[in-house]
């Protein structure tokens, strides 16, 4: 049998004070007992974020509804003794552990186990830690006892979350940190260019959006826009032609009588990780006859969030995240260009995953949005997708390539 470690820890003015104690080897741990985020007493303040009917302003407001594409599980401190816990998802999660990592010790400790986390949850928790003395599990198996603390300034604990949950593990590997917001000052400011973005379309909005950092982040796509080039060769071999338009990724700059502002390998590396970085997007909906993006804004059509990143038509929101990304209608980043750019190559990724089922979300009934004509526009039907047989990837790969 393994010896466990009992640890007492002391809360004091100078900090916290770990030692071992003699009777570790016949002590019994008492842990806390799992959550089931379903089923939560009101103490708790559990709600559903994003429900159709809420009030849109309370979607507007920055500072309570933003998270980061790869952390759609957000922990955040509230007050000294509390701490918010979010899922931006519209699929639930199971068996998910929130550790905490205090600045004197080393080793996480296991403070809240949740069994259920139902899909756009927000709920309130105390800190253990604060209530009484407790037993924790440390992720070595052995023990840890702490006693009542009273409380924690913010920033001091380091949270973090592990779940086997097969949607959680695809939330992991996405490498963009992207922080997401919807900004009414679009609409407000040009109403008519840019529409409202009710709750609906907002859960539609988060759910594209992370299968869009997912595509972005994985091995194949990597592979593939760092050698843009030898796609290109490889496309004009299949069907038989020359090489058309450009060679490679190019800049800005307009094209010249077939001379480029070729970009070199090394900018192309940077160039796909600032795709992947910290930046803020605003997510908006298009309302005038052209959808925009640039800055912090990315925008697309009602039918985009609602039914197309569905079937993969994700060519605008390529265009316009690139244009996001800095990139201009003169460059293959941001248009198809002579001979395809990005938007055709992205499309064409995105329904080789879908195709393949790799990515967090590939069921419009999670949300069946295309359902709800009093917060629509237009008149949608349930999405279904197709692949074509000529799909670039598909030829290539064959059904393999799956992101394990």
């Amino acid at each position: 049998m393994k010896k466990n470690i009992h640890l007492f820890v002391l809360a004091i003015v100078s900090g916290v004070i770990f030692s071992c104690s003699d009777d570790a080897e016949s002590y019994q741990p008492n842990y806390l007992p799992s959550i089931d985020a379903t089923a939560l007493p009101a103490e708790n303040h559990p709600m559903t974020m994003f429900e159709d009917t809420e009030d849109p302003a309370r979607m507007y407001d920055k500072t309570d509804r933003w998270f980061r594409v790869n952390e759609p599980l957000q922990i955040i401190q509230k007050g000294k003794d509390s701490v918010q816990v979010s899922l931006y998802s519209p699929v639930g999660l199971s068996d998910v552990k929130v550790y905490a990592k205090l600045p004197n010790y080393d080793k996480r400790f296991l403070i809240y186990e949740f069994s259920k986390i139902p899909a756009f949850h927000r709920s309130f928790h105390k800190l253990p830690m604060t209530d009484k003395k407790n037993d924790y599990l440390l992720e070595s198996g052995n023990t840890l006892t702490i006693d009542k603390i009273e409380g924690f300034s913010s920033g001091v604990i380091e949270f973090s979350v592990e779940s086997a949950d097969p949607l959680f593990q695809k939330f992991k590997k996405i490498k963009s940190s992207h922080l997401v917001q919807f900004h009414d000052g679009y609409h407000i400011n040009e109403l008519g260019k840019y529409l409202p973005m009710n709750p609906a379309l907002a859960k539609e909005a988060i759910a594209m959006i992370i299968n869009y950092s997912y595509a972005l982040s994985h091995p194949l796509y990597y592979s593939t826009f760092t050698n843009f080039d030898k796609y290109k060769q490889e496309q004009a071999a299949t069907a038989g032609t020359a090489i058309n338009g450009a060679l490679n990724w190019h800049g800005n700059t307009e094209d010249a009588d077939g001379v480029y502002d070729y970009i070199s390998k090394d900018e192309i590396e940077k160039i796909y990780w600032n795709y992947l970085d910290k930046r803020t997007l605003y997510m908006a909906m298009v309302g005038g006859d052209s959808a925009w993006g640039g800055g912090t804004l990315a925008s697309q059509w009602e039918s985009g969030y609602v039914t197309g990143h569905w079937v993969g038509e994700m060519s605008v929101w390529s265009h316009e995240y690139s244009h996001h990304i800095g990139f201009s209608h003169s460059s293959n980043l941001a248009n198809s260009g002579e001979g395809g750019g990005q938007q055709e190559m992205l499309t064409n990724f995105y329904k080789y995953l879908i195709y393949l089922n790799d990515l967090p979300f590939t069921d419009p009934e999670v949300l069946k949005t295309y359902t709800k004509t009093a917060y629509l526009k237009g008149t949608y039907k349930k999405p279904v997708f197709t692949i074509n047989p000529k799909n670039p990837f598909l030829l290539k790969y064959k059904g393999e390539g799956k992101w394990n």
